[in-house]
């Protein structure tokens, strides 16, 4: 049996610390990377976006994720002799299955116009983190692209079978792009990502289109939280499929699961994952949001992954990101350029992190490391 990679997004480490992020092994305090590798951590993963910052220069949140800073972080964590996984968005800011928004720079070109862009982007940044001392061993092209990226260029739509392979191709267009950035400046391994990692059908669907556009890519990359991704069984079945049928490892890129319902702020209920949480057929989840549950639910996971032949390793989401004063998943600043004044601002995840809310490792992060 191959032993995992027990990995770790930490974009918004840097961004936790200058809030004044504090966290705990015990009575021992000390960094959150030290006391992740302490229990065995090897590998880090590190988004970027392109330019997390309004026309004034204000900041997006969410750990804004620009290169230089992400270079610092990805130089101090290879010096401590992690791994590195470097997860482009291709976008400002977060991208996944409800919003893969084009860059500023790029809004209003052509396809062709875009994929030089995407390319270009591809290669400075990639010999960015190089030129540091920080090369990637992962690199991911786009993130969580089940639905496709820089929309609504190649948003894949599903409507009709022909209109799946038209946008799809759009899709092949710009990662073949970024891949063939990748392989001119780079030995890492590429990593294609999507979510949804319980329905084979609809992953079945997307790397059928993708070998037929010869995509080309080394690692299958799934996020998996089982909140809203299926079961364990569903998404082993799935990732040994897909393994299988296209001869790729695989990685489990995300996942996360909370240790308590109850909100940081005793007078704010606005939290990803709460109380009220039922899963898509009304039922309650398998394990209780509570630190004993989430220990549980590590434990199956890494089990689970250990059960998949060619499955290399796991990161924890954001495992660090702290509620400290002005966290936020997104400023007002940011909502506003996303479209998105409506919602709310703060730190939705701080529930699901392997720290609780004082900075105290949690009893899931000694059975992740492990």
């Amino acid at each position: 049996m191959t032993k995992l990679i027990m990995g770790a997004d930490l974009s918004t480490l840097p961004e936790a610390e200058a809030q004044g992020a504090r966290y705990f092994d015990g009575e021992r305090e000390g960094l959150a990377d030290d006391i992740l590798i302490s229990h065995g951590v090897s590998s880090v993963r590190i988004r970027v976006w392109n330019d997390p910052f309004d026309t004034a220069g204000k900041p997006y949140g969410g750990g804004t994720c620009h290169t230089a800073n992400m270079v610092t972080l990805a130089k101090r964590l290879k010096d401590k002799g992690m791994s590195f996984m470097l997860d482009l968005h291709y976008s400002d800011f977060w991208c996944d299955p409800a919003r893969q928004g084009t860059p500023k720079a790029w809004r209003g070109m052509s396809l062709d116009e875009m994929c030089s862009a995407l390319r270009d982007f591809t290669a400075e940044t990639v010999k960015a983190f190089i030129a540091a001392g920080a090369a990637p061993e992962y690199i991911q092209v786009g993130n969580e692209i089940t639905n496709g990226m820089l929309w609504n260029t190649a948003k894949l739509d599903r409507s009709s079978p022909v209109a799946f392979t038209e946008s799809f191709e759009r899709l092949a267009k710009l990662i073949k792009a970024g891949t063939a950035a990748v392989r001119e400046v780079s030995d890492a391994k590429i990593i294609i990502h999507l979510e949804q990692s319980g329905k084979n059908d609809l992953w079945r669907e997307w790397f059928d289109e993708a070998a037929k556009h010869n995509m080309d890519y080394d690692i299958i990359g799934a996020s998996y939280y089982t909140l809203w991704h299926g079961t364990l069984e569903e998404m082993r079945a799935n990732l040994d499929d897909m393994a299988k049928r296209y001869d790729k490892d695989i990685m489990i890129v995300e996942a996360a699961y909370p240790f308590t319902a109850k909100h940081h702020d005793p007078f704010s209920k606005r939290l990803m994952i709460d109380e009220d949480f039922t899963l898509a057929d009304g039922s309650r989840p398998k394990w209780a949001f509570s630190p004993e549950g989430q220990a549980q639910f590590v434990r199956e996971l890494k089990a689970t992954a250990e059960s998949i032949e060619r499955c290399r390793g796991i990161y924890w989401w954001e495992p660090a990101w702290l509620p400290t004063k002005g966290s936020t998943w997104a400023t007002r600043e940011a909502l506003r350029d996303i479209g998105e004044e409506d919602k709310g601002t703060g730190n939705e995840w701080a529930n699901q992190c392997l720290f609780d809310y004082e900075g105290r490792a949690l009893p899931a992060l000694y059975e992740y490391g492990i």
